[in-house]
């Protein structure tokens, strides 16, 4: 008989997708809902609308398509079992008598073979209600041996009833003799395809045991015609041997096939099915068949994968789709093969392998209550497979034309085609223990099938679930799977069913991904987001855009994206890390958004029934219509406020923003009174503290919940590697840059009223609610706290940035922070007093500066309180005691942030009170002072001051005023006074270590002392020359009246040297010159220029100061580091040489040698080289370079100097020395320089020896005439 499905109502849906809906029927009988570990087995006899349990001692009958959770419910007692252990018994509903409406039941006890009859539950039940008594007609099959069970029964109306019993025995029942009256009979079937024996001629027992290698009876299936009174019946064994025969109403029977079909099935699915290769062929085990339907519309026949055998209306042919399987002690491949099985042959046509279920069935449970059942409804488009504790809806549907589909069909391979599986919770309260299916009527519907009382548009398979009760899967729109674009399982669609009905109390579905169904990591990120923006924006089809309660629509779209991730670590979805941090900001979102519609409902209740738009409102309704969703009042949707909540939360960034936007339109327009503006400024802080830290707090405590665990948080803004990543929506340029504005507004306007509310103290004037004044100035930290981290947030995010326009605005906005965060929580404590929370703001955002001027401003904040007329002592006491608790909390800084904190600290005293207070400073007990001071080299001056009064370092002392002295002292008297405090440090040091009564001198330290004495000597010789030179340039000068007029007079006094031409050899002489007047340091090749340059003054008595050329060799021998003393000391004896005119002096003619001698003796060669003689170390004799030896020198390349001069300047210069070296040549090849050189040289040498004799000789007499 072909079942008619029931129209069902008041389902409640386990899982829903664009392919199918799971729904949980409510009808379930008391006695099965209160007693979920009931054992017992069923079926759903769709076609009548009722379903049937049976346990050992009832059968329970209720109508399942029943509105009611308490349906009504027929029960039946059964014979009691005498074995303790037997099976459950069997049993199915049969059709209603002609004078009945209601089902009969027919029930056989599985051990003992006993059985029972009910015509009709209806009259039958009512009766034994009044009897309290059976009812029904009985009887027990006769010839069961020792042993054999029934295992099922299959209903093969109207011709009887097929028995299986576990021997692999098959026997035919009736229930009604020949006259139509109710009475029991059971025959065992007999064929002529097997031998007669053991007193069972031909049975279906003997040709299963001849073939016993092919295992036991998996099904026994009758075909679906409506031919009354016979019907073809197929036996499948679980090695693939199949049995056809037809039987007639009586028991008789015939024959019409018999065929082994194990070897073609499995060549069918390797060849169709390269997976199954996997498995051996000796694992293939038929699990369930059923008959392909007839009787089907024209357009169903196409849409079919089937063979064109569904067409055919031949009884002789038994079209048949087969459940297999191949197996392995870890997995199984099954497959839906169809089968067309004649009297002489069979034949495979269509392989459907089943790829999203691979467990295994378990041979060794036997008390498993159920086997895979195979469903194909008409129209033969889905079929439906049913595990014992999972359902699999596949598709067979003809696939849509494509060159891969024609491939695949060349090759016998079933196009991939919608197969999706549904999963029972794995538990032993969740279990399949019965089925059934409903189907569309056929084409040519009979009498019969037109008075059935049910109908459905859609196929769909029934199951009776232990726990759960009975459930619903069926297709929503079964013309789509044959349609130009099916149905298909997408990643989406997985997380839907788990997000959205995951979590529904009872619902009996797990939806965690099986290992069989895959997607791509592409494919896993792509649906992720777009699940999670769809619950942002309300766009989903499982959650409620018109919620009564918005509250519960937050709490649950927040709890939706909660239960996504979930999904993914539990499925372990590979996500990417944008997906990872995408996803995480959706959620802040969301969570934020719970969180200001609680604030909402807040500010409204707190507002007058006049004034009941809040900030939220006035937000809501300034922000541009381009960025948010228009309410559409035509459809009712009339509230802006709860429509934006609903669907645009996704731009939570931009409502922020523009919450100061509408502040600041609202205070320059005036558009509301003090008290109105102040309630409106006290809630947009709110909103802005509200989300910037519940957002970041969300993300720190659920950074480890969305795979980011190994990612560095401050403050709750990532810290580096934005690379890849979207613009972070708490840290947006907008957002960030609104934050700070409403900060500053917040903050001025505060203090304005402060101010107004001290100065109008007598004013008629309406003042500002003082509670709410202090409400605003009391969350000032806290919107400082919020703006400083979407600053810094920006900051990190556009410094990362592949674009240099965002690079640069993120340097501007990380200046901006630096900025900020030591002067906006400075300003909370000095204007509104928040000296503690300014203090905390600082240690939060790491500003030591901040901290540190923080803890010293307030003290000194506390220190005047004290010395103010009129505090009492007691007052006294607490704020000294708040001093000290001050002063300790410095300590106690500095000893846990080392530097970070003391560094800072002294940066601060210098800026505010000066070096003197940096030495001054009293808490500092870790010698951190020192450690600012030396490194430090700008505050050098004042660091050998430490190293003498507090760390009692002379050596270190030393070392700092030698380093002063000689890289950063710029006043030449200053580096004087250094270098002989440096000498006196150093003497000190050596007399330290000498008074020591353990000290030992070590030679290398006395012999390093000695070289730094020597050192200091050095650097003085420049000092002294410098002093020296000063002193002759100075008379020059007396009538200037500024520094620029003394300049001028010197370079015209001492400039004539240079020829004017050489512009940039002025330029340097006359900047040399003026720091020689300042008296700044003058470096040791510039002040060899200006001793090699430099004009006498004429006025002056040259012997009393000493030649300038000599001076100059003095500094390069102490001054000048190797090759540059070398390469000093040439120029300066070219200079020397070319500064006399050898042409005139080499012309002696008419000259005298009085006059020769006199001539020479006045040239600047020899004044040089009689005080070279004359103060050189007499046990080294002196040799000067001979002039051809002093050549070429700075004529290529010039001293380190002029190396950033401009090209043109340093050619200048270099022509400048190739001009000395012209004038050298000239004389040494045309007026013999070196001959007179040599001259001039023994003529100062026998000057020098005279004066030493003369010398000699007066000290001589002056000691004879003292004795």
């Amino acid at each position: 008989m072909a079942a008619q499905p029931p129209r069902l109502v008041h389902a409640v849906d386990n899982a829903l997708t664009n392919a199918y809906t799971v729904s949980k029927l409510p009808a379930l009988p008391d006695r099965i809902r209160s007693d979920s570990n009931l054992e017992l087995q069923g079926e759903i006899a769709c076609g009548f609308g009722y379903a049937l349990a049976l346990t050992h001692t009832h059968a329970i009958v209720w109508p399942y398509t029943s509105t009611s959770q308490s349906p009504e419910t027929f029960a039946f007692n059964l014979p009691s079992s005498s074995r303790h252990g037997e099976p459950l018994p069997v049993g199915c509903l049969v059709s209603p008598s002609a004078a009945a409406s209601e089902p009969g039941l027919l029930v056989v006890m599985a051990g003992s073979g006993k059985i029972v009859y009910w015509e009709s539950i209806s009259s039958a039940a009512t009766f034994a209600f009044i009897k309290k008594e059976r009812t029904g007609v009985e009887s027990v099959i006769s010839g069961m041996p020792h042993g054999e069970k029934v295992d099922a029964i299959t209903n093969a109306e109207s011709a009887g009833f097929v028995l299986t019993f576990n021997t692999g025995r098959l026997a035919y029942l009736n229930v009604r003799d020949a006259h139509g009256r109710p009475s029991i009979s059971v025959q065992f079937l007999r064929s002529a395809l097997a031998p007669s024996g053991s007193g069972f001629f031909g049975s279906i027992r003997h040709a299963f045991s001849n073939l016993s290698i092919r295992g036991d009876v998996a099904a026994v299936r009758a075909d679906r015609s409506n031919r009354v009174g016979e019907r073809n019946i197929v036996a499948l064994g679980s090695k693939g041997k199949i049995q056809a025969w037809k039987i007639h109403r009586g028991g008789h029977n015939e024959p019409l096939g018999d065929i082994d079909m194990r070897d073609q099935i499995v060549s069918a699915l390797y060849e169709s099915d390269p997976k199954s290769e996997d498995y051996s062929a000796d694992s293939f085990e038929a699990l369930d068949l059923v008959f392909v339907p007839k009787g089907l519309e024209p357009k169903y026949l196409q849409l079919s994968k089937l063979s064109d055998a569904m067409a055919l209306d031949d009884s002789d042919v038994q079209h048949l789709l087969l459940l297999v399987s191949l197996s392995n002690n870890h997995s199984a491949r099954y497959a839906l093969v169809e089968v067309i099985l004649t009297a002489t042959e069979g034949h495979t046509g269509m392989v459907r392998p089943l790829t999203s279920y691979s467990t295994p069935i378990s041979h060794a449970d036997v008390a498993r209550p159920t086997k895979p059942r195979l469903y194909l409804p008409r129209p033969a488009i889905v079929a439906f497979v049913v595990f014992d504790r999972a359902a699999v809806i596949a598709s067979v549907a003809m696939q849509p034309e494509s060159p891969e589909a024609q491939l695949q069909s060349d090759s016998h391979i079933l196009p991939s085609s919608f197969e999706d599986v549904v999963d029972f919770r794995e538990d032993n309260a969740h279990e399949v223990l019965g089925s059934g299916f409903e189907e569309l009527p056929p084409a040519y519907a009979t009498e019969e099938n037109r008075n059935q009382r049910h109908k459905t548009k859609n196929p769909a398979a029934m199951l009776l679930v232990r726990g759960a009760g009975v459930i619903r899967l069926v297709t929503t729109d079964i013309d789509k799977f044959g349609s130009e674009k099916p149905p298909t399982v997408t990643a989406k669609s997985k997380m839907e069913q788990a997000v959205f009905f995951g979590v529904k109390q009872e619902n009996p579905l797990i939806f965690d991904a099986r290992q069989e169904v895959s997607f791509s990591n592409q494919e896993l990120c792509e649906a992720a987001l777009e699940v999670s923006r769809e619950v942002l924006g309300s766009t989903t089809t499982f959650i409620a855009t018109l919620p009564a309660h918005l509250e519960e629509n937050l709490r649950a779209r927040a709890n939706a994206l909660e239960r996504l991730m979930d999904y993914l670590r539990t499925t372990k979805a590979k996500l990417n890390r944008a997906t990872r941090w995408q996803l995480l900001f959706n959620a802040e979102k969301m969570h934020v958004a719970a969180l200001l519609w609680k604030r909402q409902e807040a500010f409204t209740a707190e507002r007058s029934a006049d004034d009941k738009k809040s900030v939220i409102g006035y937000t809501v309704e300034f922000i541009n219509e381009k960025h948010k969703h228009q309410p559409r009042p035509a459809l009712g949707e009339v509230d802006p406020v709860r429509h934006w909540f609903i669907n645009d939360i996704d731009r939570m960034d931009l409502f922020v923003a523009w919450t100061y936007e509408v502040i600041k339109v609202l205070y320059q327009g005036s558009m509301l009174s003090d008290q109105q503006f102040a309630v409106m400024l006290f809630e947009a802080m709110q909103v802005l503290t509200c989300s910037h830290s519940m957002a970041t707090s969300f993300r720190q405590h659920n950074l480890a919940f969305y795979g980011l665990s190994g990612e560095e948080l401050d403050n709750g803004i990532l810290v580096r590697g934005y690379e890849g990543l979207r613009e972070p929506w708490t840290g947006t340029s907008f957002a960030a840059n609104s934050a700070r504005r409403l900060a500053e507004l917040a903050a001025s306007w505060s203090e304005s009223q402060l101010r107004k509310g001290r100065s109008d103290a007598d004013s008629i004037a309406k003042p500002i609610d003082q509670k709410l004044l202090r409400k605003i100035v009391g969350a000032l930290p806290d919107v400082t706290d919020s703006m400083l981290t979407a600053v810094h947030e920006f900051a990190h995010f556009a410094e990362s940035s592949g674009r240099a326009d965002h690079r640069l605005q993120g340097q501007e906005f990380a200046s901006t922070y630096d900025k900020d965060k030591y002067e906006r929580p400075r300003l909370l404590a000095h204007v509104f007093d928040l000296w503690e929370a300014a203090a905390d703001l600082t240690k939060k955002h790491r500003s030591m500066k901040g901290l540190a001027s923080i803890f010293l401003d307030h003290i000194v904040h506390l220190e005047a309180v004290l010395s103010e007329d009129g505090a009492g002592d007691a007052e006294k006491q607490r704020v000294q005691a708040v001093i000290e608790k001050k002063k300790t909390e410095i300590g106690a800084n500095m000893a846990r942030f080392g530097h970070k904190f003391a560094f800072p600290l002294y940066d601060y005293l210098i800026e505010e009170h000066g070096a003197g207070a940096v030495l001054d400073f009293e808490l500092d007990t870790a010698g951190l002072r020192s450690q600012y001071l030396r490194s430090k080299n700008e505050l050098s001056k004042i660091t050998w001051i430490n190293d003498v009064q507090q760390d009692k370092d002379a050596a270190h002392a030393y070392q700092t005023l030698f380093r002063v002295a000689l890289a950063a002292e710029q006043q030449v008297w200053n580096k004087k006074v250094e270098l002989s405090l440096a000498r006196l440090a150093l003497l000190a040091d050596a007399e330290a270590e000498a008074a020591k009564p353990d000290s030992l001198i070590v030679q290398t330290d006395a012999k390093r002392r000695a070289e730094d004495i020597q050192m200091i000597k050095e650097e003085r010789v420049a000092v002294q020359m410098q002093e020296m030179l000063y002193e002759q340039i100075l008379p020059s000068t007396a009538n200037a009246i500024d520094d620029a007029a003394a300049l001028n007079f010197a370079m015209e006094v001492h400039g004539s040297n240079i020829p004017r031409k050489q512009k940039v050899l002025r330029k340097v002489f006359e900047h040399g010159l003026e720091s020689l007047l300042q008296h700044d340091v003058v470096d040791p090749m510039t002040l060899i220029d200006l001793l090699t340059l430099f004009t006498p003054n004429p006025d002056l008595d040259d012997e009393e100061y000493a030649d300038p050329f000599w001076m100059a060799l003095q500094v390069a021998e102490s001054s000048c580091p190797g090759d540059v003393a070398n390469d000093a000391k040439r120029l300066i004896w070219r200079r020397l040489l070319v500064r006399d005119d050898w042409a005139k002096l080499n012309n002696t003619n008419l000259k005298n040698d009085e006059e020769v001698t006199a001539s020479f003796m006045g040239t600047a060669l020899y004044s040089c080289l009689y005080q070279c003689i004359a103060k050189h170390d007499a046990r080294e004799p002196f040799h000067p370079p001979r002039p051809q030896d002093v050549l070429g020198v700075f004529t290529e390349q010039l001293d380190s100097r002029f190396a950033k001069f401009g090209a043109d300047d340093q050619a200048k210069l270099r022509e400048a020395m190739k001009q000395e070296d012209k004038l050298l040549t000239t004389a040494i090849e045309k007026h013999r320089l070196p001959e007179w050189f040599r001259t001039v040289f023994d003529g100062a040498t026998t000057q020098v020896q005279n004066y030493i004799d003369d010398q000699t000789a007066a000290g001589a007499l002056i000691q004879d005439g003292a004795a």
